[in-house]
């Protein structure tokens, strides 16, 4: 396929993102593989988000109130015509290859394709556990993956694949989408070995505000993983759950 053009819809979700949002339509736009649709979500924003979207006559454009963004991602999807899509939150940035990348990675047998990414800070991100710079993934291993999570968000998916995400998460919605992409539809995904996109850490990113661990015990009951979500009467025990892994990080730091 010619690179000026390709069969791929992004999706970008925004909430009070307008001044990310630029940046982000600018790397889409001048994308090597152009993408054929380009949608942006604005969910509940009060802020400069649907002037900047005005710059970008070929962005097609959506204001809704659902105040979830997983429910925002669903909505984008069924929006699209496209064979393939990309999931993009408006405060990263891609890099000018990205989709190209990624496209040129897919065989009949895949269903998505993922990269690298590169963090940067925006601000005192102390507080974030992973180090700045290159965030290396890993190649399709679904063991490895029901073990934790390797694959961002910012990956391409086969649109008929695409199972939806999950509303009431609102964190690690990736990773149960390609859990149940893995394990329920029995897909396979790609890893692209180098870094094609930036990922902002903010303060005000969804990565700070909300629970980890609740959404991770939620998956892990969700599709039966791990000992503990195997077990009935522990199951639906999330704060059983977490004592037991303050207790395993407690014993590690004391042998260690």
């Amino acid at each position: 396929m010619s690179p000026e053009a390709s069969d791929i819809a992004v999706v970008i979700t925004s909430h009070n993102y307008g001044r990310f949002l630029k940046d982000c339509l600018d790397s889409v736009s001048t994308q090597t593989l152009k993408p054929a649709q380009v949608l942006v979500i604005d969910d509940s924003s009060v802020d400069m988000t649907a002037s900047v979207v005005q710059e970008f006559p070929e962005v097609s454009y959506y204001k809704v109130e659902f105040g979830n963004g997983n429910k925002s991602r669903n909505y984008g999807f069924s929006k699209i015509t496209a064979e393939w899509v990309v999931f993009f939150d408006a405060d990263n940035f891609m890099l000018p290859n990205f989709l190209e990348c990624l496209y040129s990675a897919i065989t009949d047998d895949i269903s998505f394709v993922y990269c690298d990414r590169i963090n940067f800070g925006d601000g005192d991100v102390s507080w974030y556990g992973d180090p700045l710079g290159v965030w290396s993934s890993q190649a399709f291993d679904v063991e490895d993956l029901k073990r934790g999570n390797y694959v961002d968000l910012a990956s391409l998916v086969r649109a008929g694949d695409f199972s939806g995400f999950d509303e009431s998460l609102r964190r690690c919605q990736d990773w149960d989408l390609w859990l149940n992409l893995v394990l329920n539809a029995n897909c396979r995904g790609r890893y692209v070995n180098k870094p094609l996109f930036h990922y902002r850490i903010h303060n005000e990113s969804i990565t700070r505000r909300e629970d980890r661990d609740r959404a991770v015990w939620y998956i892990k009951r969700k599709y039966g993983l791990g000992m503990f979500a195997k077990i009935p009467v522990l199951r639906n025990t999330y704060y059983v759950y977490r004592a037991l892994r303050m207790l395993r990080i407690w014993l590690s730091r004391g042998s260690g």
